[in-house]
């Protein structure tokens, strides 16, 4: 074996060495970014479903108000035909 081998051997290895350094890092980051976004996305879709029923829920209040308010309409003409009749 010559030199020349020995030093291309130990410079292959150390860019071995230096890649997989930087390569475990980003491989963790991305393992723990996969995972913060999955659990985002379950918040959101549990918010979304919390948000769904929400608005249901005030919309048939809204309907309940909206029959109230013509309920009231309809006895203020009731009693506005009274007044004017007398």
């Amino acid at each position: 074996m010559t030199w020349e081998i020995v030093i291309g051997v130990a410079t292959f290895l150390g860019f071995l060495v230096t890649a997989v350094k930087t390569i475990i890092p980003l491989t963790n980051a991305v393992t723990r970014l996969t995972d913060q976004i999955v659990s985002v996305t379950g918040k959101v879709d549990e918010m979304d479903k919390q948000k769904k029923e929400e608005h249901k829920e005030i919309h048939e209040h809204n309907k309940a108000q909206d029959a109230m308010l013509q309920n009231h309409e309809q006895r203020l003409h009731d009693l506005d035909g009274k007044w004017y009749t007398q």
